[in-house]
């Protein structure tokens, strides 16, 4: 996916290929995980209710039914699937909430997001 393609850097602020492959999960890995969760999600939400479940959608925010609790589930869904595969990420802290630009208004910011936090995690 051309939106997902990251390119070797020596900034410090952006990750590279081969940050992502230390990481041990790549964009599409990441990017299935957070699709079947939010695909997950609308099994309990009413039709009226559901997610857009696309590599493009909003998660949080004005252009998604998503409320806080529902996001809190989402991130537990999420986090759970990342530690089935071996890898602890803590989503909904500190760091996350502070952010000028949510990490949790749609897919791409969310998987690099993700992808930032299991670059660090395995530094």
């Amino acid at each position: 996916m051309a939106w997902m393609m990251l390119r070797l850097t020596t900034s410090p602020n952006q990750i590279t290929t081969l940050d992502r492959e230390a990481a041990g999960l790549d964009s599409q890995a990441i990017l299935d995980i957070v699709l079947r969760a939010l695909d997950s999600s609308n099994a309990s939400r009413a039709a009226g209710q559901q997610l857009e479940v696309s590599p493009t959608a909003p998660i949080f925010g004005a252009a998604s039914p998503l409320d806080s609790l529902g996001l809190v589930a989402l991130l537990i869904d999420i986090e759970e699937a990342f530690a089935d595969q071996g890898h602890t990420i803590a989503l909904s802290d500190d760091r996350a909430l502070s952010q000028k630009r949510s990490p949790f208004r749609d897919v791409p910011s969310l998987v690099a997001y993700i992808e930032q936090l299991l670059v660090e995690a395995s530094a």
